[in-house]
């Protein structure tokens, strides 16, 4: 691929900076664009390649400009590469203009900073894209060809390459690439599994994700008995990431805090608050080689950095990006890629092959439903949890049907609360004093 898109840009910008543009010169700009590739694979209920789900390949390239104007305006949109010409970008640079928005807070253009070493390209994705597909196509057809029998199962395969174009005002002239791969698969949309990462699996992996899918398919094939007054229920890790979705992520962003739309208050962080319980700790790390979450440079040119926001149950920071930020009076932080990008740590948590084998009475909820209508300040949720294993004396034995009703805040801040991680989930397990009840 080449700079045209980019060339083009960095031409218009530059000028409108000497010539004005409907009485006003651009003061600064920000260009972010990514070259692409991807190839995207489905299976749709128990077929390949179907009207539904059929082999795509795209290849696009496209991004943002953020513009700051002399007279403190800000504009910001979308841009693909186009054949109209001068005068097209002429006509986008008027838009831009008409459509300038003030923004109180004065947001500036960061200027340059070392970027990190991270690793988060990997080159046999690139040569999958570009030279054989044969290892996509042969996930899909394992899916196929290795699923339960009377399962009815879906699933979605994508792999793309980006080249990353980060360029601004101020100097920053970032291009590096970046890799994905992500396969997910259901059954009977009771289990979901899946792996996304920067690179392909390795057998083990592949091989222990997918076991354990089927493994837990068939025994929620088999009724067990109804829970006790006694059961204690475990979070299984995709809830517990649902969990961070919709309460930890907005609570801890930096806008929702300033605009009081959090559960927290500013001076909750400068007084460094022991909120949660004094072992946990949360942590923001796109410094990891190859996962998912990991990135060189946010969005706004902004350099990763490892970012602590719960430390030993203390209150250290929100996330930050330039914007809140500076209205924070602080360096920006690490930005979390979703809530994969929250890492979950406890001083005295367990190995969960371990842990299960203590369980004398429990239930392991695999899902919810009606998770994103729960108020995320309050932090009280009352759901249903159709798919979910019975713990018997430290073994799986079946299905059963709850509902669950707690406080994720009290759930956090509670010692009774036990964590216990396994080596093929991102997310822990988390064992608490919830107590359920039968559907």
């Amino acid at each position: 691929m080449n700079n045209s898109l980019l060339e083009t840009l960095l031409d218009v910008l530059n000028k409108a900076q000497i010539k004005p543009i409907d009485g006003v010169k651009l003061k600064g700009w920000r260009i972010t664009l990514g070259q692409s590739q991807r190839i995207n694979l489905g299976v749709k209920n128990d077929s390949a390649g179907s009207v539904y789900t059929p082999p795509s390949y795209s290849g696009r390239e496209s991004g943002e400009v953020f513009l700051i104007w002399e007279d403190g305006k800000c504009s910001r949109s979308r841009v693909q590469n186009t054949v109209g010409g001068e005068k097209h970008w002429s006509e986008q640079l008027l838009l831009w203009r008409l459509t300038a928005y003030e923004d109180h807070h004065k947001i500036n253009i960061p200027s340059p900073e070392k970027m990190p070493e991270v690793q988060i390209a990997n080159r046999d994705i690139f040569n999958m894209l570009t030279t054989d597909t044969s290892y996509i196509f042969g996930q899909q057809q394992r899916i196929i060809s290795d699923r339960p029998t009377k399962a009815l199962t879906n699933a979605s395969l994508v792999a793309s390459w980006v080249r990353n174009l980060i360029y601004t005002s101020t100097g920053i002239a970032a291009d590096y690439p970046e890799s994905r791969y992500a396969v997910s698969w259901s059954f009977d949309s009771q289990i979901s599994q899946g792996f996304a990462e920067r690179r392909f699996p390795t057998a083990e992996e592949w091989g222990g994700l997918w076991e354990e899918s089927v493994y837990m398919y068939n025994l929620l094939q088999t009724r067990s008995q109804p829970i006790t007054k006694d059961t204690v229920v475990i979070l299984a890790p995709q809830v517990v990431g649902q969990m961070l979705d919709q309460f930890i992520l907005p609570n801890f962003q930096g806008e929702n805090i300033l605009e009081n739309q959090s559960k927290f208050k500013a001076e909750d962080f400068h007084k460094e608050e022991l909120f949660f319980n004094e072992g946990l700790s949360l942590i923001i790390d796109p410094l990891q080689p190859e996962r998912w979450t990991s990135y060189i440079l946010t969005a706004e040119g902004i350099p990763a950095v490892r970012t602590v926001v719960v430390n030993n149950g203390h209150l250290l920071t929100p996330y930050l990006n330039t914007k809140d930020a500076k209205r924070w009076q602080a360096h920006p932080t690490a930005i979390p890629m979703g809530s994969g990008g929250i890492t979950i740590n406890h001083n005295q948590s367990s190995s969960w092959l371990e842990k299960i084998k203590e369980i004398q009475d429990g239930v392991l909820v695999l899902s919810v439903l009606g998770l994103h209508t729960q108020n995320p300040v309050t932090g009280s949720y009352s759901l249903a949890a159709p798919s979910c294993l019975r713990i018997e004396n430290g073994i799986l034995t079946g299905r059963t049907d709850i509902r669950i009703s707690d406080n994720i805040w009290n759930v956090m801040k509670s010692k009774d609360t036990a964590y216990a991680f396994s080596q093929t989930d991102n997310h822990p397990y988390i064992i608490t004093t919830t107590r359920p009840e039968n559907l």
